[in-house]
């Protein structure tokens, strides 16, 4: 067993480091707080992720891109994530498409979309999956045809016509290309009778609709868009019609492990800014980091953070290898490193006391970011029961899922 990173690895770490340090830190708190999503949108930092080579990290070498593993995507999220949370996930939705354009996309579609993707530097990727009554749900623990998941795709000619609205995703209505989720045959589950469609931002009948405004994250955006008789061409779908099971379970590998790092980010954020705090701050004559309350609490924050991203290296290594245990491990990890960042957040806050709420301070940030993983890329409590699927052999449905 052999925990030593690689050159390259270690380069794109400390390449990621130095853009959170130098790019990321010195504006974030001002940016965070602009009343609006839409001027929270950090396009600078996007063009300047592209020339850094972070935007197209996980695009094939063939196209321009970087194509690296997962285990190297998630130690460059858990960096960009300690400058920001937002930001990393903007990244990570882009990565998160990564083997979709390398290995679901056929060779016409690659021709067709990734050179126009990588050539634009604000160039963003989104999946839009979530409706107003699809959540968490269609990760695969509740699949039946009465699943209250509207958007459809009805074939017509050689095109698809796709009508419906999705909500809450993350780069909706700023990214350039879309995955979109729709039912091409309601009788079925979506896991059977589900497909993935191409759509770039252009397509006529695709509208954006709006950004919500929201307390965590603030820099990425979650948008609602429309689908009004949008015309796809039949050549856009990924893999085939029905087969929405078949990609989840053979192309979407580290999309969990890539998550929780971004989390863990936020509690390494706030582990090092209470450590930080507390070596400052003198109570009682000494420092308070000399006080045992504050570090003991220091020390649960660095075990906890060791220890998840230690469980996050191994699921992405499976991914990375396509082993099966993947895809519990990686839903384990994105729970217990949501819930570590969580914990890490709420503990700088009580080694700041009165201080963690004031907006001199990060801390309160934190906890605002920290918080959304709870809930997003899969309710914990969800994710939990998939993993329990899985670990008790109740078949391979449980295992499928972005």
């Amino acid at each position: 067993m052999d925990f030593s990173l690689t050159q390259e690895q270690q380069r794109w770490r400390n390449l990621a480091r130095d853009f959170a340090e130098k790019i990321i830190k010195p504006d974030v708190m001002r940016r965070d707080r602009l009343p609006t999503a839409a001027e929270r949108i950090p396009w600078d930092w996007i063009r300047e992720a592209d020339k850094q080579g972070i935007r197209t990290m996980g695009v094939p070498k063939k196209f321009g891109g970087a194509e690296c593993d997962i285990f190297t995507m998630c130690l460059v999220g858990e960096e960009l994530a300690v400058g920001d949370l937002g930001f990393a996930v903007i990244m990570d939705q882009c990565w998160k498409m990564a083997n979709l354009f390398g290995e679901a996309m056929n060779a016409e579609q690659q021709q067709r979309f990734i050179p126009k993707f990588v050539a634009d530097p604000e160039a963003t990727t989104a999946i839009g999956i979530t409706e107003a009554g699809a959540g968490s749900d269609h990760q695969g623990f509740y699949d039946s045809p009465d699943i209250d998941f509207k958007t459809t795709a009805v074939r017509d000619g050689d095109h698809y016509v796709i009508n419906g609205t999705k909500r809450y995703v993350s780069n909706g209505s700023m990214a350039k290309l879309y995955f979109v989720v729709a039912r091409t045959d309601t009788r079925k589950t979506l896991r059977e009778g589900g497909s993935i469609f191409i759509v770039p931002s252009d397509t006529p009948g695709f509208r954006a609709g709006f950004f919500h405004e929201k307390s965590s994250q603030r820099l990425a955006t979650n948008g609602t868009f429309h689908f009004e008789n949008c015309r796809v061409p039949a050549a856009n779908m990924l893999v085939g019609e029905g087969l929405l099971g078949r990609l989840r379970s053979e192309f979407m590998w580290g999309s969990k492990a890539e998550a929780a790092a971004t989390a863990l980010g936020v509690g390494r954020a706030a582990y090092e800014y209470a450590l930080s705090y507390a070596k400052k701050r003198v109570q009682g004559g000494k420092p308070i980091v000399e006080q045992q309350a504050v570090a003991m609490m220091l020390g649960t924050m660095a075990m906890k953070l060791d220890a998840a991203r230690l469980q996050i290296w191994k699921a992405a290594w499976l991914a990375d290898r396509k082993q099966p245990e993947a895809r519990p491990l990686g839903l384990l990890a994105k729970v217990n490193a949501s819930e570590t960042a969580f914990e890490c957040a709420r503990l700088a806050g009580e080694i700041l006391g009165g201080a963690s709420i004031m907006h001199e301070h990060p801390v309160e940030k934190y906890l605002r970011d920290a918080s959304s993983f709870l809930h997003s890329d899969g309710t914990n409590q969800v994710c939990l029961l998939r993993a329990s699927q899985a670990i008790a052999g109740q078949g391979a449905a449980a295992l499928y899922g972005f």
